[in-house]
Order: C-alpha cells, then sequence, then structure tokens
C-alpha cells in the first residue's frame, strides 16, 4: 500500500481527529488551548504556514504532517525530546529501527525513573528518530512563579513577533518570561540523564546533536542526543509533533531521494506509549489500521504535573549548575572584542570554524569547539556569547532569512552557557577535545601544524582554578 493511502486512511478517523484536540487542550477547535498548528519535517519554521486551530480539519484534509504551538493560552508546556543521530547511516531509524531504539532504552529508562522521583508524570510519544516527553505547568501555579523568578537578570532578547492575527504579541509575555526559567531547569534536568546514563550507555550520550567519532559498538558515528535545543530559541517559534500524526521527515528533509529509499521506507505514524512495549510500537507506528486502534483507546491529553515540578526546580536550585548559571548572569559582558581579533589566536580547527561560521557556526558541534578554545583563551562565557551574537548579526555572512524569527542573542547566550556550563560541573571532561576525535567528528579543517593537547591543558585549568 502506498504511503499516501495510509496516511489518508489514519485522517478520516473520527477519533484521530478527537486525539488531536485532546493534544491542543480542548474538546473542540475553539476551546483549544494551543495558539496555532503548523506543518512539520524538514520545514524550516515559516511564519506564513501557522494556522489557528480552526484551520485543523483542512490540514487533515491535505495531509499535513502536523505540529502544535509550545506556546499555550492556560499553560507552560515543558518538552524533552530525545533522538538516536547517526552520522554515518541517517536513515537508520527508519529502516532498520529495532537497534536505533534498544540504544535509546537505558536514557528511557532514566528519563522515566527520574520523572518518577520527582512525581512528574508526562505524555510519552514515540517518533521517527526517538521519543518526546511532554507535560503542563499550571497558570497560576507556585512552579510558574518560581519560573518566573528565575528569569536572569540579563534576559537575552527575542525576536520581533509579526502581526499574524493570532494574539502572540499579547500571550507570549509572561510565558517568554517564565519559559527562560524553564530552559535553566530542563538543562539541569538534562545533566542528571546524561550523568547517569553515561555509566550504562552503549553510544555516547550528549545535550544536543553533537558530532561524535567511531564506536566501538558498529564502528558508526552515532550517538543520542538529549536535545533540549529548543530552549535557545523565542517561546512562539517552537513546536511540538502531534501523536497520531504522519511522520514525513524523511521524505521531505530530501534524505530518501538522496539515499534512494524513498520507497523502501514503510509509512511512519507518532503514536504514544500507551501500554505497549517498544516492540509493539514500532509495529503500530508503521501500521494505519493498528494506529487508529490505539486512537480508539489511548488519550493524549498533556498531563498537568506543576507540583512534581516544584520538586524539580527545588532540586536544581541545590545544584552546581545553579551556582554556574548565577555567576554566568552576574557577569558583565565585558569589552566588545571581534571573532577577528581573536582568529589568529586559536587553533586551525577553530578558526576555521570562526572564519565560515555560516553554517559552522550554527551546529552544536562548531559553536562547542570555539567555546571551548575561547575559554581556554582566558575569555569569559557572557563575554564569549556576546562575540558569537555579534556574528549572528554581521549580515556580511549571507544569514538570509535564519534570523526573521528566531533570535541571535538567545541562541548565542544558550549555547555558550550550555557548553561551558557542562565544563564548569564536570559533566563535560573534554576527552574528545583531541586532534583525533576532532578528524572523526569531521571538524578538523587543516591538520598541519595543530596540536589540541595544549588547548585542554589550559581549559582544564580554567575550571580547576574555578575561573568557570
Amino acid at each position: 500500500m502506498q504511503m499516501q493511502e495510509q496516511e489518508s486512511r489514519v485522517y478520516t478517523d473520527p477519533r484521530v481527529y478527537r486525539r488531536f484536540l485532546e493534544f491542543l487542550g480542548g474538546d473542540t477547535e475553539e476551546e483549544a488551548t494551543a495558539v496555532y498548528v503548523t506543518h512539520a519535517d524538514g520545514c524550516h519554521f515559516c511564519v506564513d504556514c501557522i494556522e489557528p486551530v480552526t484551520r485543523l480539519r483542512m490540514l487533515m484534509e491535505e495531509g499535513w504532517d502536523i505540529d502544535r504551538s509550545l506556546l499555550d493560552r492556560d499553560c507552560l508546556l515543558a518538552h524533552l525530546d530525545i533522538e538516536y543521530v547517526n552520522f554515518d547511516s541517517p536513515a537508520a531509524c527508519y529502516v532498520s529501527p529495532e537497534r536505533p531504539f534498544e540504544l535509546q532504552q537505558p536514557v528511557i529508562d532514566v528519563i522515566e525513573e527520574q520523572l518518577l522521583e520527582y512525581g512528574i508524570s508526562p505524555l510519552h510519544l514515540l517518533t521517527g528518530q526517538g521519543h518526546h516527553f511532554v507535560w503542563k505547568i499550571r497558570k497560576n501555579s507556585d512552579a510558574l512563579a518560581q519560573l518566573l523568578a528565575l528569569k536572569p537578570k540579563h534576559c537575552p532578547a527575542g525576536s520581533a513577533i509579526p502581526e499574524k492575527g493570532l494574539q502572540l504579541k499579547e500571550l507570549s509575555g509572561v510565558w517568554e518570561s517564565a519559559f527562560h526559567g524553564l530552559s535553566l531547569v530542563m538543562e539541569f534536568l538534562a545533566h542528571r540523564i546524561k550523568r547517569t546514563v553515561a555509566l550504562t550507555s552503549r553510544v555516547p550520550v550528549e545535550i544536543t546533536a553533537l558530532n561524535v567519532g567511531k564506536g566501538t559498538d558498529g564502528g558508526q558515528r552515532e550517538m543520542i542526543s538529549i536535545d533540549i535545543s529548543e530552549y535557545g530559541d523565542p517561546l512562539w517559534t517552537r513546536v511540538i509533533r502531534m501523536p497520531f500524526s504522519n511522520y514525513l521527515k524523511p521524505w521531505k528533509s530530501g534524505l530518501a531521494d538522496a539515499l534512494g529509499i524513498a520507497e523502501s521506507i514503510p509509512a511512519i505514524f507518532t503514536v504514544p506509549m500507551h501500554e505497549i512495549d517498544m516492540t509493539t510500537a514500532l509495529r503500530v507506528r508503521n501500521s494505519a489500521e493498528q494506529t487508529k486502534a490505539l486512537a480508539h483507546r489511548a488519550s493524549v491529553r498533556i498531563p498537568e504535573q506543576s507540583r512534581g515540578m516544584q520538586r524539580l526546580i527545588a532540586d536544581y536550585m541545590d545544584s552546581s549548575l545553579r551556582e554556574f548559571h548565577e555567576k554566568y548572569d552576574s557577569e558583565p559582558v565585558g569589552p566588545d572584542v571581534e571573532m577577528s581579533q581573536v582568529v589568529d589566536y586559536v587553533p586551525p580547527c577553530a578558526a576555521y570554524i570562526i572564519e565560515h561560521p555560516n553554517d559552522l557556526l550554527l551546529k552544536p558541534s562548531g559553536m562547542r569547539m570555539v567555546v571551548r578554545c575561547l575559554l581556554a583563551l582566558g575569555g569569559r562565557p557572557r563575554q564569549i556569547a556576546g562575540m558569537i551574537t555579534r556574528v549572528f548579526k554581521d549580515e556580511s555572512y549571507a544569514w538570509g532569512d535564519q534570523w526573521d524569527s528566531y533570535s541571535p542573542e538567545m541562541r548565542a547566550n544558550f549555547y555558550t552557557r550550555l557548553f561551558a556550563g557542562q565544563i564548569a560541573t564536570r559533566l563535560d571532561e573534554s576527552v574528545d577535545f583531541n586532534c583525533v576525535s576532532t578528524q572523526e567528528q569531521g571538524f578538523c579543517f587543516n591538520a598541519h601544524g595543530c596540536n589540541l593537547k595544549p588547548w585542554w591543558e589550559k581549559l582544564t585549568a580554567t575550571r580547576e582554578t574555578k575561573l568557570l
């Protein structure tokens, strides 16, 4: 059966429509609390593609792969995204999913155990490459007030919100402030997950999709990403995949055509992990009939977990990461040193990224390399974030529409804080900050006369002397 036929059969089921409404926060389109719906899968965020929830049926009739806005009218949504990434076999999750999902299971077990420890019971979804966990923090709750209080003093500017008739300006204010606080807490949760699962995972587990070297398990460059990158962008630009929706990423991204496997990948649907094991879930997600049957018995209303969030926030407040965040926020940006002024003082790999920031500095691995080298050079984290921000704002690098919706300040501050924070708390011992690993990761551009060992020693010294 053709993929399009399977999609149509799922979307014509009235129970699937009801499940969509549940996930959107209501029993009718008019009652839904999600602010908008839009395309998913391989599409750069586009303001012109966001639609009011009242056009949901139209999107279903057109067979869209549907996302809902992370921005909500009545609550703040917490979202944790786990993905398997294979840099040598990028279609592995689609054509041979058993092993990629088996490799993710230790991470999923740790997440479920730790969230349960806090009393958080999220909605758990299975996607094409991994898992989503999502829960609500209600308006006027103590947890939301605590998140608002965590908003940094030097909060990076968001992006301009367009006039689209969807009340984005009116709705995003208080939620955007709480979202800044939530980003700090979710970073702490990601630290806890990574630190715990590193003992049992057969492949590297990183926060965001960082390039890795060849592993001993199959010799491929593969990893598990704890993807919290959404917290580095304005809330109104971020979305969550709808359960029971089509998963079209391998086709729409061009991956399937590029690999010549467009006809061999089965249809994929996002499904909730409702009373089924992983083997069953992988089978259900490829079947229109079984996906529809699951929609008849599995609610996907996002659970409210404000009380559990209070426990998570309390743990964060007593952590070494909180200590680093406070130090980061209290630092002045410092003098306006430009990247071009330091390019001659960093190793060739970092210099090449600085000279070719579009798109190397947009990649987490490129950002981490630059942050590590500038910290080793004696730069302060917020000063480094300011340097990266100015690069992102430099129109000579032909960013195109990259920053039409996203924020250069938020992106630069998020990744600088993320990578510096892992070094400061010893979560990142920088064991891959060497020439061999950098070559395997694909970030060595000119190996002549380069040796990263002295840079590793300098970076380690910044931590040992409490400069971070």
